[in-house]
């Protein structure tokens, strides 16, 4: 029951939701504080740096448990069993988005860590702003993600079963 109501498609576009509409006034503050008032401060590098690093985080977290979804809802009690392909197909889409947000999430930190290594390790003076920019960047592909997962998820369609001999059914009259 748990999984049903936690994963199924609309509750899923509800979490997208949820995460796209911080994700959103996140990446209009970095930019703010990269490129626009901020400019000027030192300081609003360090800022920008926590924002993409949080929401990257919160990318990663949702995209593993969008990835795993079968396994997870096997822990909560599973899902209706009553259309088999059609959670299959679901599964799928979730598992190759799940993927690309959390590839995503991971870059996008790994570019913040590039700025925090002190610079005789990985020497970004001067460049931290291009360098969080890049982060930025793949977070709005992490928000790109969860909108073509979303699209996918409100305008899904059971896949047309396949008759014993592997044909498409025929249209007939209506």
């Amino acid at each position: 029951m748990l999984a049903r109501s936690l994963l199924n498609r609309w509750s899923i576009f509800a979490f997208n939701v949820l995460i796209a509409l911080p994700l959103t006034l996140a990446l209009v503050e970095v930019a703010i504080l990269l490129w626009g008032t901020g400019f000027q401060h030192h300081a609003t590098i360090h800022e920008a740096g926590h924002l993409i690093e949080g929401m990257g985080v919160i990318l990663i977290g949702w995209g593993v448990v969008l990835e795993e979804r079968p396994g997870v809802s096997h822990l909560l009690g599973g899902l209706p069993t009553e259309d088999p392909d059609r959670e299959a197909a679901i599964d799928a889409l979730c598992h190759h988005c799940g993927l690309a947000l959390l590839v995503l999430g991971l870059v996008a930190e790994i570019l913040v860590q590039c700025v925090e290594v002190p610079d005789h390790i990985i020497n970004t003076d001067r460049i931290e702003r291009v360098v969080l920019t890049g982060g930025a960047v793949f977070l709005a592909l992490g928000l790109a993600t969860l909108a073509r997962l979303s699209a996918g998820l409100a305008a899904f369609r059971a896949p047309i079963p396949l008759d014993p001999e592997g044909s498409l059914p025929e249209a007939g009259p209506r």
